[in-house]
């Protein structure tokens, strides 16, 4: 069985499932799906695209609620986000694939969402971040 069909068939519903409380169900489900899909289409050299609208919509958040969790996530990084137009404005671009989030918010992004991969950033390396 391949590392992938083991991951799928330890995620089934109703299998017991011993994870840490950061790493829920839902999150490596909707990480599962989003690497499936990308698995299929990207090149060895494309950066990972995450769905964000998807990873979003997957938690029946809205935008705004996510800009009041990311506001949380990146005050704890000591980083302020733009008001809520410019944030929204920005958010719809990257949610429909016009503009690839910058690695900082694709970080706090990441992190928000609970993808493993996306560690803190140091903020002050991000002084051009709009």
């Amino acid at each position: 069985m391949s590392a992938l069909a083991t991951l799928r068939h330890a995620l089934a519903p109703g299998k017991a499932l011993n994870l840490p409380a950061v790493l829920d169900r839902t999150a490596l489900l909707d990480v599962l799906s989003v690497l499936c899909a990308d698995a299929a289409t990207a090149t060895a050299s494309a950066p990972a695209v995450w769905r964000w609208k998807k990873l979003r919509q997957s938690r029946g958040w809205s935008q705004l609620e996510v800009f009041r969790r990311l506001s949380r996530v990146a005050a704890d990084e000591g980083v302020r986000l733009p008001d809520w137009p410019t944030f929204k404005r920005n958010l719809c671009r990257w949610e429909s694939g016009t503009v690839t989030a910058s690695p900082f918010y694709a970080g706090l992004l990441g992190r928000l969402f609970g993808l493993p991969e996306w560690a803190p950033v140091d903020a002050t390396t991000n002084a051009d971040l709009w």
